[in-house]
């Protein structure tokens, strides 16, 4: 048998959380807004456009995430 265990998340980590999904969604949006300028038909944006952005909004995402500091952050350097 399983037992659940209980988690708690320090504010600071769901905040930045919220944030990192906020700027991949944004990210993607952008991104397959750009791909489906050069589509045929122009403007249409089509599943493989967002699967292109997804790939490029990782990338992005990767570097925001390496990019932010935390308190822990600010704590380990004093």
């Amino acid at each position: 048998m399983v037992q659940s265990q209980s988690y708690r998340i320090q504010a600071e980590a769901a905040q930045t959380l919220a944030e990192w999904k906020a700027f991949f969604a944004e990210q993607v949006a952008m991104q397959a807004k750009e791909l489906a300028k050069n589509s045929n038909p122009p403007g249409l944006i089509t599943l493989n456009h967002y699967r292109q952005a997804a790939t490029l909004a990782v990338q992005a995402l990767a570097t925001a995430v390496h990019n932010t500091r935390s308190s822990d952050d600010s704590q380990e350097a004093a």
